[in-house]
């Protein structure tokens, strides 16, 4: 079995009040949502359902234990795909005191017996959604988790703000910046798409052209998002002579058009940073520890309850205390590996993040996936550059220089004067020799110059 990614809300309530209202809207959220994927009786004990989407169908089973300080409902959800792929979502809300926490579980592994790499696309569960809507001061290692829409940031203050944000040594979430190439993304809505993404394990931010000004001042040119690029920003805990270490991935805006000659490239790169951030929150997020702490409870509780019914020195109650043995000790050694298995994972991303830096070009305008083109140089006679289109405006097309999409249909394109006025401003003149347009790429179409 394969765990995809794992999501903690947690709501620290002040009043009594406000702990039952809490507790009883995260419950009803959790039972709708059941419902939506078909169950019939979201409270049954198990069951099985045919599934909402066509051809699927699944069970599920749910559960409630009760220590002395704490409650406990799990709700245990599988869903058979059509690749031969068993889903589960595990579910558990354990209340204590005046605070309800939400663990989220993803995992998927293979009906049959083969030894084969388990291909899938993990999304968001609708349920965390749900939940992140109903604004309950939902938090992470005492962060307050964002809504599922990105915030905006076009000013000089929100762009310290945001600097400060990424430069924090406390901040315990990533932080996605969409940077806007004269006042729109790379891909329309790509900032929304990435906050439902993401949401639960990210904070998304479209910052504007103007912003991106304050936020390069203050990060420096190398660690800044500017001109269409996305950045991804992640947790700075260490600092080494009072700078902090960024650790981050940007990907610029001609690396991203430059393999989207099928109009499909968003969808591409929504799936890439859904498997990157969702595979780190599958190692770094884990269970809430009343969880085992009320596991553990029930365990001994009916321990005592069985040797009340028998006699001290019965077969039944012996395996009962080994078998409670066992399960602990075999808890605690699940928690050892799966800390050394994080410990491996967080060397392995070191190491391919210092490899990745180590290999780049040295020099003040680095980042991280460098594009390969330098738009600094001037085109000279017999130069041919290629250019994608990324929005328009009223009077003239907005370009990005990216790579030969491959493609040899070829149309002259000496008519297309908002196309022209576009690269002229692009570029600062019109002295190329020849425009052409590819017949075959979608998404905004590719030009290509020749001087």
């Amino acid at each position: 079995m394969q765990t995809l990614c794992n999501y903690l809300l947690v709501a620290n309530q002040s009043t009594e009040e406000g702990f039952q209202e809490t507790q009883r809207l995260t419950v009803a959220t959790i039972d709708e949502w059941l419902s939506e994927k078909g169950v019939t009786n979201p409270r049954d004990k198990t069951g099985t359902f045919t599934s909402v989407t066509p051809g699927e169908s699944g069970s599920f089973s749910r559960s409630e234990l009760k220590s002395e300080d704490a409650g406990l409902i799990e709700v245990r959800l599988e869903e058979l795909s059509k690749g031969g792929q068993i889903f589960t979502t595990s579910v558990s809300v354990v209340t204590t005191g005046t605070k309800v926490a939400v663990y989220v579980a993803q995992m998927v592994h293979n009906v049959t017996n083969i030894i084969a790499p388990i291909v899938t696309d993990a999304r968001c569960p609708r349920l965390v959604r749900r939940l992140l809507e109903l604004e309950l001061n939902w938090e992470f290692a005492g962060e307050r988790l964002p809504s599922p829409v990105p915030v905006v940031v076009t000013d000089e203050s929100d762009a310290l703000k945001l600097a400060n944000d990424i430069t924090s040594t406390t901040r315990a979430l990533p932080i996605i910046v969409v940077s806007e190439n004269e006042g729109e993304p790379v891909w329309p809505r790509i900032a929304e798409q990435l906050a439902y993404d993401l949401a639960g394990l990210a904070r998304v931010v479209i910052i504007g052209d103007t912003a991106t000004w304050s936020l390069t001042e203050r990060l420096g040119k190398r660690n800044s998002c500017y001109m269409g690029a996305i950045r991804l920003y992640w947790p700075n805990n260490t600092r080494t002579e009072g700078e902090v270490q960024f650790r981050s991935t940007v990907w610029t805006a001609s690396a991203l058009l430059s393999h989207d000659h099928d109009g499909k490239g968003a969808l591409r790169f929504r799936s890439t940073v859904r498997k990157i951030v969702m595979s780190v929150a599958a190692l770094a997020v884990e269970p809430p520890q009343e969880i085992k702490q009320v596991h553990s409870h029930v365990s001994r509780r009916q321990l005592r309850e069985l040797e009340e019914k028998a006699t001290a020195n019965s077969e039944e109650l012996k395996m009962a205390r080994l078998f409670l043995d066992d399960n602990e000790q075999l808890r605690a050694q699940v928690e050892e590996l799966q800390r050394e298995v994080r410990n491996w994972s967080s060397r392995a991303q070191a190491a391919e993040y210092a490899l990745n830096h180590n290999t780049q070009v040295q020099g003040d305008d680095v980042t991280d996936i460098p594009s390969g083109i330098d738009d600094e140089a001037s085109p000279e006679a017999g130069d041919v550059r290629f250019y994608k289109k990324t929005h328009s405006t009223s009077s003239y097309d907005v370009f990005v220089r990216v790579t030969d999409c491959g493609h040899s249909s070829w149309q002259d394109a000496s008519k297309a004067e908002k196309a022209k006025k576009g690269l002229a401003r692009l570029l600062g003149n019109q002295d190329w020799r020849t425009l052409h347009h590819c017949g075959k790429c979608t998404g905004g179409g590719l030009w290509r110059i020749r001087w």
